[in-house]
């Protein structure tokens, strides 16, 4: 496994050692699967893309990403390698890359979260990614890529996100962990997340 960061000036670092994965982490930002207000989902695979912007209330080290996906038409093998990757805002809309790494092998987590979306499973997946530091106040867009095939981000209506540098009034499903230096913020044991989900 090969994880590449930009930050900034290009600087990159390379790692093939799993991440250790921290079930004491604190939500950052929660966007979280909601079964009674989904409404579909964007593919974020091949040449798909999707961004979904978030903003945090105090700066923090990002160390962990939740999304909620599901595969259509068919579902191939999996859980594959993902991209996380973090864009700068540009009036409005995702702008430049501020931060980019590939997960896969032990930092994929995933779990039949026991729903489905028209017959289709939907997985909930973590991955666990090198710590990246987020400035709070400042407007970020989160884009997540899958290697496999036919993979669509969950999502509900009302919201702010970019589907092929189109914008949509949807929200995905994702929620943010990791380390804020304000520590008044609500914790989430990965434990007690996927106890609600049946395997």
């Amino acid at each position: 496994m090969t994880r590449i960061t930009i930050i900034l000036l290009c600087a990159l670092t390379f790692s093939a050692v799993p991440v250790t994965a921290d079930d004491d982490l604190e939500v950052l930002w929660d966007q979280c699967y909601d079964f009674a207000f989904m409404n579909g989902g964007w593919g974020i695979y091949g040449e798909y893309y999707t961004q979904d912007d978030f903003t945090l209330e105090t700066d923090a080290e990002l160390e962990a990403v939740e999304c909620w996906a599901y595969f259509y038409p068919e579902e191939p093998a999996h859980p594959r390698p993902f991209d996380v990757n973090v864009r700068y805002d540009q009036c409005g809309m995702p702008g430049a890359y501020y931060f980019r790494t590939r997960v896969g092998g032990d930092d994929v987590e995933e779990t039949d979260t026991g729903f489905d979306y028209h017959g289709h499973p939907l997985y909930l997946y973590r991955l666990n990614i090198e710590p990246c530091h987020i400035d709070g106040g400042l407007t970020f867009w989160l884009e997540i890529r899958s290697e496999a095939e036919n993979c669509n981000w969950g999502c509900k209506t009302t919201g702010n996100l970019y589907y092929q540098w189109y914008q949509w009034d949807n929200a995905a499903y994702f929620r943010l962990l990791g380390t804020p230096e304000d520590t008044a913020v609500q914790t989430a044991s990965w434990g007690e997340i996927k106890a609600g989900y049946s395997d």
